[in-house]
């Protein structure tokens, strides 16, 4: 069934937009096909906040949506390309007008220098990685701090936060529910999930930056930890220039493929990045 996505599109890009084949409703409770988009009352509030991992501080920023008392909120970090800022990345995804209607917790941290340290090439000996260990920090301060459902962790990432949001998704499994990977490669290193996690990989073909071929080779490796069926993809949905390969797989997990034809290196508008990603995420909680 393709959901309707106008309460997630609104102010975030226009065009027509894209649902996600067999996805379920989302956890923040967004109604189904044919509903009216929720009444925002107010703005998600921003803050902009020294966060401490270890002796790696950082100016994270959040985006805390209006809330009941007692109630809890999944948890979304998004993460920019290298050579942009958490403040490029809330223009180019709308992420702060999701936040609000859809009652998400957002937080964007910055990359040091601009930078991630998320690829290991071949033949280099494992090494860990701060900006994993400070994605890892930062979860922990934000269960504590803010009123985050643990269930509902995600981590999106474009371009080289993409890459990054793969080696996360490896080496954080059991903190995390499910990812979204617009634009991004493989992070180059062993991947040994120790839980699973449901992965949403978004990929151009024309994008120049990082090929479409290495986007394959990722949804081939997650579909293979996952226990996707071998059998060959199956039957796609064709809408607009998104072609959506969606798997429903064996070990608690699920993996779904969005190429876009003609589509560059960027976050996408058509379709809208931000809408598929949360569809995708919104509808996976760890159990």
């Amino acid at each position: 069934m393709l959901l309707l996505l106008a309460g997630l599109v609104a102010g975030c890009a226009s065009g027509p937009t894209v649902g996600l084949p067999g996805a379920s409703s989302p956890a923040s409770g967004q109604e189904a096909s044919g509903s009216a988009p929720p009444t925002v009352a107010e703005p998600a509030r921003k803050v902009q906040q020294l966060m401490m991992v270890g002796s790696d501080e950082r100016l994270v920023t959040l985006y805390l949506p209006p809330m009941a008392p007692a109630a809890t909120a999944p948890l979304l970090i998004l993460l920019h390309a290298n050579g942009e800022s958490p403040a490029a990345m809330v223009r180019e995804s709308g992420i702060d007008l999701l936040a609000a209607r859809e009652g998400v917790i957002v937080a964007l941290p910055p990359a040091r220098d601009r930078r991630w340290q998320a690829l290991q090439q071949p033949g280099e000996a494992p090494a860990p990685s701060s900006d994993v260990a400070y994605v890892s920090g930062l979860i922990d301060q934000l269960l504590a701090e803010q009123p985050v459902d643990p269930s509902r962790v995600y981590v999106a990432g474009f371009s080289m936060g993409a890459a990054l949001t793969d080696r996360i998704a490896c080496q954080l499994a059991d903190r995390v529910a499910a990812v979204a990977i617009d634009a991004g490669t493989p992070w180059g290193g062993a991947c040994e999930p120790s839980a699973p996690v449901s992965v949403l990989v978004m990929h151009g073909t024309a994008d120049a930056t990082f090929s479409i071929e290495r986007a394959s080779q990722m949804v081939d490796r997650w579909r293979e930890l996952a226990g996707c069926p071998s059998d060959g993809a199956p039957s796609p949905e064709v809408i607009g220039p998104a072609t959506i390969a969606a798997y429903a797989c064996e070990a608690g997990a699920d993996v779904t493929f969005v190429t876009v034809e003609g589509g560059a290196h960027r976050w996408f508008t058509q379709p809208d990045a931000t809408a598929l990603a949360w569809e995708f995420l919104g509808a996976h909680a760890r159990h």
